[in-house]
C-alpha cells in the first residue's frame, strides 16, 4: 500500500502523512473514531457550521506541529529524527481520549476522568500493538523527557493545540475575532535553556493571540445556549443515570449502558 498520502485540510491547504508509522497510527480504529466525534460539541445550534470534528483538529495540529520544529530546526535548535516524529506523535494523539461531544459529556460519563486520561490510555495501548514505537511520544506527552518545550508544544498556555483549534473553530463557526496570526507565532517562537520562549518581536502577536482566545469564549464557547443544551443534555443523562441504577428499562446502545450503569 502507498503510505505516502496527502490531505487536503480548508484551514492549513495540503497535510502530508511524514512517516509509514504516522500513517499507520491514523489508519487505526482507535484514532478513526474522532472522525464522528464534533470538535465543539452542541456549539452548531449556534453556529450552523461547527460540525468539524477532532479528527480535522488532531490532523491539523500535527501539521503545525511539523511546521513549528522545522522552523525551530532553522534556528539551529537541534532537533533529532526521533524526536521530530515523536513530537507529531503527541500532537496527533493528545485528543484521541475524547469521548461524545467533547467536553460537553466529559463530566457525567467518566466523573472525575479527564479527556487527556483517556487519551493516555490509547496510546499505552496502540504503543503496544506498535511494539513500544511510541515511547518516546509518551514521554514527551506526560512530560518526562528532559527536553520539556517539546510537551510544552503539545501542552502549555501556547501550545500547537490551542492555535489550531482557535483558528479552526473561528473558520468554521464564522468568528471572525478568534483569528490569531498562525504563521507569525510559529515564526517567533524559539528554546531558550530547552523551554519554550517567544522572541521580543513577537509580543504583539502573543497579545492579539490572547484577546482572540477571550473573545472565542466568549462568543463560542461560553455562548449562552450552548451553556443551555449542554446543562440540558447533561441533566438528561443524569436522569438516565438514575433510571438504569432502579433497573428501569431504558432505550439505549449497550455502549452507553454500560456507562450508565458502571462507576
Amino acid at each position: 500500500m502507498n503510505k505516502n498520502k496527502i490531505i487536503n485540510d480548508p484551514l492549513h491547504g495540503f497535510i502530508a502523512i511524514p512517516s509509514e508509522l504516522i500513517f499507520d497510527l491514523i489508519s487505526h480504529p482507535y484514532f478513526q473514531r474522532l472522525r464522528f466525534i464534533k470538535q465543539l460539541g452542541v456549539s452548531d445550534f449556534i453556529y450552523p457550521g461547527a460540525v468539524h470534528t477532532r479528527f480535522h483538529h488532531a490532523l491539523g495540529a500535527m501539521h503545525l506541529m511539523g511546521r513549528t520544529l522545522e522552523s525551530l530546526r532553522k534556528k539551529k535548535i537541534e532537533i533529532s529524527t526521533e524526536e521530530f516524529e515523536a513530537s507529531l506523535i503527541a500532537i496527533l494523539l493528545h485528543d484521541i481520549g475524547h469521548g461524545p461531544l467533547s467536553h460537553s459529556l466529559e463530566g457525567i460519563l467518566l466523573p472525575g476522568v479527564k479527556h487527556e486520561s483517556i487519551s493516555y490510555l490509547f496510546m499505552k495501548s496502540l504503543n503496544e500493538n506498535f511494539n513500544d514505537a511510541l515511547d518516546l511520544a509518551l514521554k514527551i506527552f506526560r512530560n518526562s523527557y528532559p527536553r520539556k518545550f517539546f510537551h510544552q508544544l503539545v501542552s502549555s498556555q501556547l501550545d500547537i493545540d490551542r492555535l489550531d483549534y482557535l483558528s479552526r473553530d473561528s473558520f468554521f463557526t464564522g468568528v471572525m475575532e478568534g483569528t490569531i496570526g498562525i504563521d507569525r507565532i510559529v515564526a517567533m517562537l524559539t528554546v531558550h535553556e530547552d523551554q519554550l520562549v517567544v522572541e521580543e518581536k513577537g509580543i504583539f502577536s502573543i497579545e492579539s493571540f490572547l484577546h482572540a482566545r477571550r473573545l472565542m469564549y466568549w462568543q463560542v464557547y461560553l455562548h449562552k445556549t450552548a451553556v443551555s443544551v449542554e446543562r440540558m443534555m447533561v441533566n438528561t443523562m443524569k436522569r438516565a443515570q438514575y433510571l438504569a441504577n432502579a433497573n428501569e428499562k431504558i432505550t439505549a446502545s449497550e455502549s452507553l449502558l454500560f456507562f450508565l450503569k458502571g462507576k
